[in-house]
């Protein structure tokens, strides 16, 4: 008993020492003058951390259970102190403790948490927002390849809502904002599972009567003596026809520049110049034409999700039908291999899976505006 007591008072000394250098998460901005603390005050994402170190014990339990960063529990406990304006627990060499306050949050939130997983909100455990799939991606690849896609998706997770969200900002890492999403370039957040899931070639294209006004380039040489539609925006790389036409070209040469890649499409089909796009773009409209001269650039494009939301059945029916939306054995355009637009007929004729969004909308285009440069 004595040398029970004698650990016990051991361990108490080495936890206060511990305790003076190591104190808890201290609240920041506190709600000052705030009487009475409410679950309704606090957000679900911070709270189930919480219900997770009380269970675990111990932070880093708590982290392997989630699959997250001991770094990524400190800050969703740091967020509840900060709105509770004290500390939620108190580390030791033994583990994490609840606080008082720590613990009156606990069995509300344990309760909460009973409540939903009883109820018919299970199914959106992880999302952003019960009852909606945010889905962030490019413009470009939103607008051409996804959108024809999209209602399928809402088919398979009724009565989900879809929030598709379109970024131009290519720089902008929204990771934060969304449960699922698409980027050529992959967030820095060590807790979202990323993953490559295609390979975009880039061809340049043109109208068919540009092409009958103006001729066709069959050379880096001849390109100079045509007329260019850009593509430039935040992440974008706008130096592209730049690297493939050198910099000391004729700023004359572009005729419209946009950070909009389907006004950049819409343009070029119009006969407004040449314009640097996926090779893709032969696959659903036949209103412009892939060119001889091949500039062989490429761009991986990554998916993304948080790992804490990766038990959610709606966020993976959502990641399986991203990939199937870029299967290369479907769509061997999306291939790391380069495949030539005038082989895609092979594919297209055993599948029904290529939507031609623009055939109804691009391809009755008048092409009288064509302009020649001569």
């Amino acid at each position: 008993m004595a040398k029970a007591y004698a650990k016990a008072l051991s361990d108490r000394e080495k936890l206060e020492a511990i305790e003076k250098i190591e104190p808890s998460v201290q609240a920041l901005n506190t709600l000052a003058g705030k009487r009475f603390l409410s679950v309704a005050d606090l957000d679900w994402s911070d709270l189930k951390f919480l219900v997770e170190v009380g269970d675990a014990g111990s932070l880093r339990e708590a982290a392997r259970r989630q699959r997250v960063s001991v770094n990524t529990v400190r800050a969703h406990l740091a967020k509840l102190e900060h709105v509770a304006g004290e500390a939620v627990i108190h580390r030791g060499v033994s583990g994490a403790t609840l606080t008082k306050v720590g613990e009156k949050l606990y069995h509300a939130a344990a309760a909460l948490a009973r409540t939903a997983l009883d109820g018919v909100d299970a199914r959106d455990n992880g999302l952003l927002e019960p009852g909606v799939l945010t889905f962030g991606c490019t413009e470009g690849v939103g607008t051409s390849w996804l959108t024809p896609r999209v209602a399928a998706l809402s088919n398979r997770i009724r009565p989900t809502t879809i929030d598709m969200q379109f970024d131009y900002d290519l720089k902008r890492d929204r990771s934060r904002g969304v449960d699922l999403g698409l980027a050529y370039r992959p967030p820095a957040d060590a807790n979202l599972i990323v993953a490559k899931v295609a390979t975009i070639h880039l061809m340049l294209f043109a109208s068919p009567h540009y092409l009958r006004a103006n001729g066709m380039p069959n050379s880096i040489e001849d390109l100079r003596k045509h007329t260019i539609v850009e593509q430039a925006s935040p992440g974008y790389n706008d130096t592209a026809i730049d690297l493939l036409l050198g910099s000391d070209r004729s700023r004359s040469m572009t005729s419209i520049r946009t950070n909009s890649s389907l006004t950049q499409a819409y343009a070029a089909a119009n006969g407004a110049g040449i314009a640097l796009l996926p090779s893709y773009t032969r696959a659903i409209t036949s209103a412009l034409v892939p060119l001889p001269v091949l500039p062989q650039m490429r761009v991986a494009l990554y998916y993304y999700f948080h790992a804490e939301a990766k038990d959610s059945p709606v966020l993976r029916e959502a990641v399986d039908w991203l990939r199937e939306s870029f299967d290369s054995a479907q769509y061997p355009w999306f291939a790391d291999q380069f495949v030539p637009p005038e082989d895609f007929h092979r594919y297209q004729s055993h599948s029904d899976g290529v939507v031609s969004l623009f055939e109804h909308m691009m391809d009755r285009m008048s092409p009288g505006t064509a302009q020649s440069r001569q």
